[in-house]
């Protein structure tokens, strides 16, 4: 069966999602051996941090990267298993995104949009057929 464009879409998310956790991540372990750790918001003031909680961010993270791209390869496979976990956390990100608000709408539309796009009848069916 063909793949159809909802999954296609859906496919480049997740990677893209996993690049981006897997730079951050990186970024954040190297972040926690600095002199003075700490991070700067989005208004620009200085939030000082343990490098143990950067450290450990950054590996979550990393680990969350590697666990998406074993998702992108479920998803392109059609594995049922990758369409509920990928409808297990669209749904997550969409919860935590009202606790980001303002700044959470774009993880809110993006998680509806792929919730949508993998409940269609075609995903549905490509996501449920046999090897």
């Amino acid at each position: 069966m063909n793949r159809p464009i909802g999954v296609s879409i859906v496919v480049v998310l997740i990677v893209l999602s996993a690049v981006f956790d897997l730079i951050v991540g990186t970024w954040l372990m190297i972040a926690a051996f600095g002199t003075a750790p700490g991070l700067t918001d989005h208004l620009g003031n200085a939030i000082e941090v343990s490098g143990f909680y950067l450290f450990i961010n950054g590996a979550l993270s990393v680990i969350l990267g590697l666990m998406y791209f074993w998702l992108t390869k479920m998803t392109l496979i059609g594995s049922a298993t990758a369409r509920t976990i990928i409808i297990m956390l669209a749904g997550i990100n969409l919860f935590f995104g009202f606790f980001r608000l303002p700044f959470g709408w774009g993880i809110i539309v993006v998680s509806l949009v792929i919730i949508l796009m993998v409940s269609t009848k075609s995903a549905k069916a490509y996501f449920t057929q046999t090897a």
